[in-house]
């Protein structure tokens, strides 16, 4: 079992400074993959309405896991997201997940359904990322003015965040689940608490007037085997109860298992997945979702809130698949086969319940039909699978280009001239962008029904391998690891590169010290190494993936903890935990690095000389390798081996990550509070 672990706040504002202003990025997005908009967008031209507020355009992460923590959020608005749709939260907030848990191999298939946090968390994690956003959009110069001329405050910045809440009515009416909602409702508290946290260093961000009402919306996630009546009661407890906004998701299998398979294997050709044929009964049916629709409007309106449905959720297919363990027996699809099938579910939908019944899409979206999506009316368009792949939330900003070079392409100032026009509906609508996106539905149905990029043979490849297994250091540092990790795990640290030949110490009982064995090699080539920061890794997979070599970053390269809790709570896992340690009255500093290497725990202290101990053995190593003394932890009657290949590792590990030239979420802190104001 692994755990995330959040970072605290001012750790997190200081990493975005410093990262910024030492390597141009943050949380690991280099500026070149951020969103940077357009004279349309910043006019507002690219802006909607969703439950009745402005944001700067409809795309945003899906709920999932690239909105699960406070730098997600922030990645996702620098990469062009303005509808955060929140990681689901549930009841249930101690779930033993089985890792892997997403395979984004080709199409998409996950079993991870809910949030990884502690509801409580979640909240925190949430208002901080708001908090933090709001910070870059109104006092940029704090971080160093990364978006050059570009207002970050304009239309074209504004940002929704939508609440995911899962699954059955009793959890959502716990005072668990409804005191997360109050507080996103009403941040007041949360956001005290943190201004709180914030040093007299910090005072341009502190003092910032933050908003407190993050969100007036839900969109409703229940479980594929939710019975209609159920699913009306939980919408009711929201509109009524609750007084917010509120979106249902549909399932898939709403389409009809005849419709939905012939789709699947027939036209597609995913002859190889097949449907959980239990979602065909389990969950709600196509009519009743109708009726329910219609009657859950009415009292949306007369609330004088909205009602509304997401196409779709993911699609609950047997677990036929070696990657995921075998005790997983379904799994859930995403990706191109899923958005063919929820376009034609949500068009027959539409075609039922008419045209004003806002929509919700989210099933497959990535760059090429972004655009076409737009046309049809839908808000927000969120994305998930797309984003798990290589170039991770930098594959965002494409979107957005190539809407706008479809606006401009019909002439189109805004989004409501650009649905009128993208098909020469308007006429037909009588000027209705509402009725025009309903007709234009339709045509972008027909074209992606019959869109083979869609189909199995353009979706069967699987990222390349080479002959080559991960180790500890260097690798073809190819960097894919680091932008898929939607948590922003891994990361690249600087160190210098080492040969050198060494031999392992024995210590005698007497205390004399001799060397052992037959000379060994310890080499680091590269002057980039990849490292994994533990507390944001859950152990999806999603870096083995996309890896060209063998063996998986999260598992081979080391991980390093952000505090010594995790670090023993991390336990059997292999990893380490750095420590910056001042004396105030010499003003010397001495670097810490524990290791836990096979489940034994090791300890390197590194000041004038190293001082390294295997839990039994102590010794002092001069920088020239020398031993120079020696301590027992404990006595003993055999002579012990000390590994001094462990003791070459974390030495270059320590000083790689001690490095001041790169930032990254082991050093921040450090170079923070040496600095004294993270400048």
């Amino acid at each position: 079992m692994v755990e995330l672990y959040c970072t605290p706040f001012v750790e997190l504002i200081d990493r975005m400074r410093l990262e910024f202003r030492t390597q141009q990025s943050m949380f690991d997005l280099p500026v070149r993959k951020w969103y940077f908009p357009s004279k349309l967008a910043l006019s507002g031209g690219t802006s909607v309405l969703f439950h009745g507020r402005t944001a700067g355009n409809a795309v945003g992460p899906a709920s999932g896991p690239q909105s699960q923590m406070a730098q997600n959020l922030v990645l996702s608005w620098l990469a062009g997201s303005r509808i955060m749709e929140l990681k689901t939260v549930q009841i249930k907030d101690d779930l033993a997940i089985s890792r892997p848990c997403i395979d984004a191999t080709n199409v998409g298939y996950n079993v991870e359904w809910s949030q990884e946090l502690k509801v409580h968390e979640s909240l925190d994690q949430y208002v901080q990322g708001a908090m933090l956003i709001q910070m870059l959009r109104e006092a940029p110069d704090a971080f160093g003015e990364p978006f050059g001329s570009v207002d970050p405050n304009g239309v074209a910045g504004d940002v929704i965040y939508d609440m995911s809440i899962g699954y059955d009515l009793a959890g959502i009416q716990s005072s668990k689940v409804r005191s997360f909602m109050e507080g996103m409702i009403d941040a007041s508290e949360s956001v005290e608490r943190l201004r709180g946290q914030l040093p007299s260093r910090l005072g341009r961000l502190r003092d910032l007037a933050f908003a407190t009402e993050l969100s007036r919306g839900v969109t409703l996630s229940t479980f594929h085997g939710c019975p209609a009546d159920e699913i009306e009661k939980i919408c009711e407890y929201l509109l009524v109860d609750v007084g917010v906004d509120t979106i249902v998701k549909m399932n898939p299998p709403m389409l009809g298992k005849q419709r939905l398979e012939y789709l699947l294997h027939d036209v597609m050709g995913y002859t190889d997945i097949r449907v959980n044929q239990l979602a065909y009964t389990n969950g709600l049916q196509y009519n009743e979702s109708v009726e329910l629709t219609r009657r859950l409007a009415a009292v949306a309106k007369k609330h004088e809130l909205s009602f509304g449905a997401k196409f779709s959720n993911t699609l609950e297919v047997e677990n036929r698949r070696d990657f995921f363990v075998p005790d997983e027996k379904v799994m859930y699809l995403s990706g191109a086969p899923l958005h063919v099938i929820t376009l034609t579910l949500a068009h027959e939908y539409r075609q039922s319940v008419g045209a004003d019944v806002p929509i919700s899409f989210s099933a497959g979206v990535d760059r090429k039909n972004f655009a076409g999506l737009v046309a049809c009316g839908f808000t927000p368009i969120t994305t998930c699978t797309d984003l798990l792949k290589t170039g991770g939330y930098g594959r965002l900003p494409g979107y957005l280009t190539d809407l706008e070079k479809e606006m401009t392409r019909v002439g189109a100032s805004c989004v409501a001239d650009y649905v009128l026009d993208a098909f020469e509906n308007r006429q037909a609508s009588d000027g209705n962008p509402i009725q025009a996106g309903f007709l234009n539905h339709r045509t972008i149905l027909d074209q992606t029904q019959a869109d083979a990029r869609y189909y199995q043979p353009r979706n069967r490849g699987i990222p390349r391998r080479i002959d080559s297994h991960l180790e500890v250091f260097d690798c073809i540092t190819c960097y894919k690891c680091i932008p898929v990790c939607p948590n922003d795990a891994n990361f690249f640290y600087t160190t210098d590169a080492e040969d050198l030949v060494y031999r392992n110490l024995v210590v005698e009982v007497t205390g004399e010290i001799r060397e052992i064995g037959d000379e060994q090699h310890f080499q680091v080539e590269r002057g980039e190494q990849i490292a994994n920061f533990a507390d944001y890794c859950n152990h999806c997979g999603n870096c083995d993936t996309f890896c060209p070599e063998y063996d998986g970053p999260y598992l081979m390269k080391p991980s390093f903890f952000g505090s010594r809790q995790a670090f023993e709570e991390g336990t059997p896992h292999d990893g380490f935990y750095a420590e910056c340690l001042a004396n105030a009255s010499s003003e010397e500093i001495t670097w810490t690095l524990t290791g836990r290497i096979g489940g034994r725990i090791y300890r390197l202290e590194s000041a004038d000389d190293d001082h390294f101990s295997d839990g039994s053995v102590t010794i002092a190593v001069k920088r020239s390798g020398a031993v120079q003394s020696i301590a027992q932890s404990e006595s003993f009657t055999e002579p012990r081996v000390i590994d001094m290949g462990k003791y070459h590792m974390m030495r270059t590990l320590l000083r790689g990550v001690s490095n001041r030239q790169r930032v990254h979420p082991v050093n921040a802190g450090w170079l923070a509070d040496e600095s004294g104001s993270a400048n």
